[in-house]
């Protein structure tokens, strides 16, 4: 059988035809004793110290183009070094000051990342094992932290027990805060002291800058000016809460009744966002409160983080639901989420709040929900997806104002033929997720001929 077998061979070899010539293939660098350690060769260093990233790259077939190290915590990119390089074998040695950034935890190993690609585009990427990384400890903050704005105002942020964050004192007076600002670990003469650590204006959100780094610009407070201002020395953002306060009092709302659903009412309530809105006459605010519009703050106070409007309060008496909606159904820049098999704002597949606008049913305040506009004007809605949903969306509550869609997340969410109905992808499961709307073609004055992109995301109750 094996001489069979070799004359099979040679009789397929001579019917090659020699003249053909094959393609480039793109090989794949290789990555040997890849390292990272501090500069002076310990494995604990603190953010903010130089450290040393060396590896040894060659690929036997193809010369190499560049390479790409990434550092991460907590799932934020913290330092990227991209390098052009050349030949077939490079030792890369790489010093670098290790950032203090968002997501830092202390005694962190952080995520490091290595790719490699050569001439003809073939990459290959490895992570550094625990063996060969550092771990990386936060820098010790002090207990005040300065805010100073750019006319030299200083105003005093100090740090919350067991906490990241730090607050401005209570009763602070800064309606003259200027129209941007840095935080600062040390100040003098109404200036921040770069010899300690000042935190700026990124490209992606606030980081840690130099002397030549952009100033925070002011967040908006609605005219209302800030109650509260506080800065997270974790996730390097801020909490707001504006000077404007609102009481929902269940006592005073109005009854009202929908296809035997039980609702108390209040209509027509001025919200700006990062306003303070206290519930009186209710119990627990986690169970009744939509979370992708309030932030709770205490026993029966939530921030209300929705876009400024006039909104309706509708409390469910007999699910203890708080559904918010907007006054007037036909009005620009407003994004309707309905359709059937879905449920809002939580929910299972026994909870009565199921969307049934596509059945027809009469439970108005189940059919059409509001989803919450952002600073960017992405709008957002947090839903229950059961088996076979379809979502629909609609700028105004008519039938002519669909909105045509195209899903930037199809494993979760298919579009329709007809591009109006959103329906399970491959890779779809129920649950609860947070669905987003970005209008990629406004309505018209009649709400008409809106297109969005819409996604679909897991959320974490």
């Amino acid at each position: 059988m094996a001489i069979v077998a070799a004359a099979a061979l040679v009789s397929c070899a001579e019917k090659v035809d020699k003249t053909i010539v094959w393609p480039e293939w793109a090989s794949r660098p290789i990555v040997e004793d890849a390292v990272l350690l501090g500069a002076d060769g310990s494995k604990d260093v603190t953010a903010g110290d130089k450290v040393v990233y060396s590896a040894k790259v060659h690929d036997d077939y193809n010369d190499l183009a560049n390479y790409t190290l990434t550092v991460s915590y907590g799932g934020n990119t913290a330092a990227r070094k991209a390098v052009e390089i050349s030949g077939s074998a490079v030792d890369i040695d790489l010093e670098f000051t290790l950032p203090f950034a968002a997501g830092l935890a202390d005694n962190l190993v952080p995520e490091v990342t290595l790719e490699v690609t050569n001439v003809a585009n073939g990459k290959v990427s490895r992570r550094l094992d625990a063996d060969h990384n550092i771990t990386i400890s936060r820098p010790e903050l002090p207990g005040e932290l300065f805010l100073i704005d750019e006319k030299g105002g200083t105003y005093s942020l100090v740090k919350e027990e067991a906490s990241y964050s730090y607050s401005l004192k209570e009763g602070v007076d800064i309606s003259g805060l200027g129209k941007k600002f840095v935080i600062a670990a040390k100040a003098a003469s109404g200036k921040p002291d770069f010899t300690g650590l000042v935190w700026g204006q990124g490209e992606d959100g606030i980081v840690t800058i130099e002397p030549d780094g952009d100033w925070i610009p002011t967040p908006d407070s609605g005219g209302y000016g800030f109650k509260k201002l506080s800065f997270d020395s974790y996730s390097f953002t801020f909490e707001k809460l504006v000077n404007y306060k609102v009481v929902v009092d269940k006592e005073t709302m109005d009854t009202q009744e929908q296809s035997g659903v039980n609702y108390l009412v209040a209509a027509k309530v001025k919200l700006v966002r990062d306003c303070e809105v206290e519930f009186v006459g209710f119990g627990d605010l986690k169970s009744m409160l939509q979370p992708d519009r309030f932030v709770i703050l205490g026993e029966n106070t939530a921030k209300f983080t929705g876009h400024p409007r006039n909104w309706t309060f509708y409390y469910d008496v007999d699910d203890n639901w708080m559904i918010l909606n907007y006054v007037n159904f036909n009005e620009a820049d407003q994004v309707w989420v309905t359709g059937q098999k879905a449920c809002f704002p939580l929910g299972n597949e026994s909870s009565s709040n199921v969307f049934k606008y596509l059945a027809s049913d009469g439970k108005d305040r189940y059919a059409t929900l509001a989803a919450v506009k952002d600073e960017k004007g992405v709008y957002r809605c947090l839903v229950y997806l059961m088996e076979e949903y379809v979502i629909q969306l609609y700028s105004w509550v008519k039938w002519s104002t669909v909105i045509s869609m195209n899903s930037l997340t199809t494993g979760l969410a298919e579009i329709s033929a007809d591009a109006i109905y959103m329906n399970p992808g491959s890779e779809f499961t129920p649950g609860v997720y947070m669905l987003t709307v970005e209008l990629t073609t406004k309505p018209d004055n009649g709400g008409d001929g809106a297109v969005a992109n819409v996604s679909l995301t897991p959320y974490t109750l």
